[in-house]
């Protein structure tokens, strides 16, 4: 078996220590796989286009400004998953491209969970916003019992331009629309 942390544990925002308003959860981010500066950082991945446009300022985690902006903003992101482990011949599926849910979300992986954490910081910031961007989640009993945990915990569409949409409804602008109407300054 082996075992893959996140990509982030070692980092001081993995649980982060500004004010928050606004908490968005993510699913997991495995060190070994491709390497992003912060949370929604690959580019199939609109999260911090929508954040832009909704909060009025531009969002990129690239930018050296950009921790400076997200804290103004009260605005911080976790994983659920803070590790997973698997036997090693699914290595190359785990770790490769695009990090799909359903890939680290299934009955092959042994996931912890970042359940604890995410709850402090719910309590250390009264009044905060959560929301889940994994759009419909998963059915597995271990992953909702923990999801359950969070309580009043705001269903976003999934920002991946892999999610599946209506039919002949333009991705983006659905996207947007979803965020606008749940995230409330």
């Amino acid at each position: 078996m082996e075992v893959v942390k996140h990509q982030f544990s070692n980092q001081n925002f993995y649980a982060p220590n500004w004010k928050i308003k606004h908490l968005l959860l993510g699913t997991f981010n495995p060190e070994g796989g491709e390497k992003v500066t912060y949370f929604y950082g690959r580019d199939k991945n609109r999260t911090w286009e929508l954040l832009s446009e909704i909060f009025g300022e531009k969002l990129n985690p690239k930018d050296d400004d950009f921790f400076d902006l997200i804290k103004q903003k009260g605005i911080a992101c976790m994983d659920i998953i803070d590790s997973v482990e698997f036997n090693k011949d699914q290595r190359d599926y785990i770790l490769g491209k695009g990090y799909s849910d359903n890939k680290i979300i299934n009955n092959r992986v042994i996931r912890t969970y970042n359940t604890n954490s995410i709850l402090s910081i719910i309590k250390n910031n009264p009044g905060i916003k959560v929301y889940s961007t994994w759009g419909s989640g998963s059915k597995l009993k271990s992953w909702n019992l923990e999801i359950n945990k969070i309580d009043d915990l705001i269903n976003l569409a999934s920002p991946s331009m892999a999610a599946r949409v209506e039919k002949g409804v333009e991705k983006y602008l659905f996207m947007l629309n979803d965020w606008k109407s749940k995230i409330r300054l």
